[in-house]
């Protein structure tokens, strides 16, 4: 089947030979991936999770750094039994790793670079919790800067992140044997110590870290990656009558009418009633009786100089562009424009 296709370049291959490629592009066959939780707990057995953030009236945007040391400082006195854990999490493009302080030794872990931020600063915690389980001292205060890790931990549910279950059961353990532990937000680079220090460990990593990459994270690198190739093939297009609308692909705004929305996509891709009607009915195509040529949607909006007197009172200019009538967020007066000129209906 390859020398089938090798010769025939125009045929589409079998979907799975179109995926080897990708596969071995994003070297998928050298990644374990974690496809379910390996923690779900019972209704009634449900962890309870919560954390303190004693910088919570402050913001880090109006706050002088020097305001949030004092206010640690502070809260350290008010926790000085606890011994004080901090962790970080980094990412690059090439690069993920994240970092744990505890008793001023710096643990450092590189993780697989398909993992999110999110899982790194989560697996921070995690590893922070299972080097704690061992230690003599019982009380003990985890500091984090990740707002969304410690969210996601105090709002459980059955398909959460994996280490988010990981983390509330390890916590469950450790709180059944006789630890305290406080799970504490801290903003990241306020010149805090410690939070310096597991960002500096988290960025410099070498030990690498066996674990199994959350089948969310792999999701969203495959999706990355297929948009990547499609922006690629799409910017190739220049002669595509649609790409000088919308040259970066994604999402636009729908409008608040299907109608209105049905519209303005026939009038994105040059296709309407009124100028491709004839194609169905086996007719002529509709010509402009001033112009000579055969009616088109660009024909219509800007070349034809029976509409300039409204183009001028509608657009306030008589050049325009495809995008600045159609584009990702289309001229107020466009449907005006249309109906003024008796286009509107027969879109």
């Amino acid at each position: 089947m390859k020398r089938f296709y090798d010769a025939r370049p125009s045929n589409i291959r079998p979907f799975m030979d179109r995926m080897k490629l990708h596969i071995s592009e994003l070297d998928l066959p050298n990644v374990h991936i974690q496809q379910r939780n390996l923690f779900l707990f019972q209704p009634w057995n449900t962890p309870r999770f919560h954390y303190i953030n004693p910088i919570a009236i402050y913001s880090k945007s109006t706050v002088a750094p020097v305001v949030f040391q004092r206010v640690f400082a502070y809260h350290r006195s008010q926790y000085s039994s606890y011994s004080a854990i901090y962790t970080d999490g980094s990412k690059r493009a090439d690069y993920v790793g994240c970092g744990v302080v505890i008793e001023d030794i710096m643990h450092g872990y590189r993780l697989e670079t398909s993992c999110s931020i999110f899982t790194a600063e989560a697996v921070a915690i995690y590893r922070a919790l299972q080097l704690i389980d061992s230690h003599m001292p019982r009380k003990f205060c985890i500091y984090t800067d990740s707002m969304s890790v410690l969210e996601a931990l105090e709002n459980y549910h059955d398909c959460c992140h994996p280490v988010v279950c990981t983390i509330l059961d390890i916590t469950s353990r450790l709180y059944s044997k006789g630890f305290d532990i406080v799970f504490c937000w801290l903003p990241s680079h306020v010149g805090i110590i410690g939070n310096e220090q597991a960002d500096s460990a988290a960025k410099s990593a070498t030990t690498h870290l066996s674990l199994a990459v959350p089948l969310s994270d792999m999701k969203r690198v495959i999706m990355h990656h297929i948009f990547k190739i499609w922006q690629e093939s799409w910017s190739r297009q220049l002669d595509n009558k649609l790409h000088s609308v919308k040259p970066v692909i994604g999402a636009w705004p729908v409008m608040p009418m299907r109608r209105t929305d049905v519209k303005l996509t026939r009038l994105r891709i040059g296709h309407t009633r009124f100028t491709h009607r004839h194609l169905l009915f086996g007719e002529r195509a509709p010509e402009c009786p001033s112009c000579n040529v055969s009616y088109t949607v660009h024909h219509i909006l800007f070349d034809c100089p029976v509409f300039n007197h409204h183009r001028i009172t509608f657009f306030h200019k008589s050049v325009l562009t495809l995008s600045d009538l159609v584009g990702e967020s289309p001229h107020l007066n466009l449907f005006a424009f249309m109906k003024k000129i008796g286009f509107l209906y027969f879109i």
